[in-house]
């Protein structure tokens, strides 16, 4: 049964309201607050004073510095939104001891502040990768969830125990709806670090342009079913194919951790967004050709 909020959002306004971007000036985070910003959503972006300032050129945005983890500054970032995205992720350079609590942590604060500023709806960024195994050939869907503790990447278990948190907070009566992208690719992207994993040739893989995440989390705050997750996927294709290009010239010691987001191409599989392209109303943008995306795989 679609949740009734999701139907009143086709009907709201969204310029009349205010959106808030969490994790603002990450990969995602700019793309989605350029995507609000071109549709004349009010939208305030919430950045940390390390990170680099948003363009000016953007129009209807309103940018303030602080973090989640300061009670004050998310009092402020938080008062008079209508709608919060949650592109929040732990830093690479996470102790590992801290990365599960800090994420937890995160998203707990988020969401009570949010109950208490009267915010009506979330959308939280997720990975693919909490998505269950099926068998080479096939095409993985939300139906499954991943197993905690079948691995020993911190960051998925993380974005796993986010995603319950986010379970447990709809069950109190919160609307939120969750986005599960696979390998992003596009402006900024750098696969390098990826390509460096050394995972079979052959290995089923999935990626999708950054720009159509962004558009896909517009589409989920106004069309998105509460309580659901979404695959926001693109191209399935093999790490052969997505890498070519990025390989290292040479083999040498590999980093102490790779890249934050590994296991999406570690647990690699071939992905289904058929739920995404019918409830997002998706095709209202069409996805980037491929064409485009083995282009922005080649820069």
């Amino acid at each position: 049964m679609s949740n009734p909020l999701a139907t009143i959002l086709q009907d709201v306004d969204l310029r009349t309201q205010r959106t808030l971007v969490l994790g603002a000036t990450g990969q995602l985070g700019r793309h989605l607050v350029r995507e609000l910003s071109d549709r004349g959503w009010p939208t305030r972006a919430l950045r940390r004073w390390q990170s680099e300032p948003l363009s000016p050129a953007l129009v209807g945005v309103e940018e303030v510095v602080g973090d989640i983890f300061d009670p004050v500054a998310l009092a402020q970032a938080l008062s008079g939104v209508n709608y919060v995205f949650y592109c929040v992720a732990p830093d690479a350079d996470t102790e590992p001891g801290t990365i599960m609590g800090r994420a937890v942590e995160g998203i707990r604060r988020v969401f009570e502040a949010g109950r208490g500023a009267g915010v009506d709806r979330f959308v939280v960024v997720s990975c693919a990768a909490t998505v269950a195994r099926v068998p080479p050939g096939s095409y993985a869907d939300e139906r499954g969830h991943y197993l905690p503790g079948s691995g020993n990447d911190l960051f998925l278990e993380s974005k796993y125990a986010v995603e319950q948190e986010c379970y447990r907070y709809f069950a109190d009566g919160m609307d939120i709806v969750m986005l599960l992208p696979t390998l992003l690719v596009g402006p900024g992207i750098d696969l390098t670090p990826f390509a460096a994993l050394e995972v079979p040739e052959g290995q089923g893989l999935n990626c999708v342009d950054v720009r159509q995440v962004a558009f896909a989390a517009a589409q989920a705050l106004r069309y998105g079913r509460s309580g659901e997750r979404y695959i926001i996927g693109g191209k399935n294709a093999t790490a052969g194919e997505l890498f070519e290009g990025w390989r290292p010239k040479r083999r040498g010691r590999r980093p102490r951790r790779g890249p934050r987001d590994q296991a999406i191409v570690v647990r690699g599989q071939w992905y289904s967004s058929a739920r995404a392209h019918h409830d997002l109303h998706l095709g209202e943008r069409a996805s980037p050709p491929d064409a485009t995306v083995d282009q922005d795989l080649q820069v």
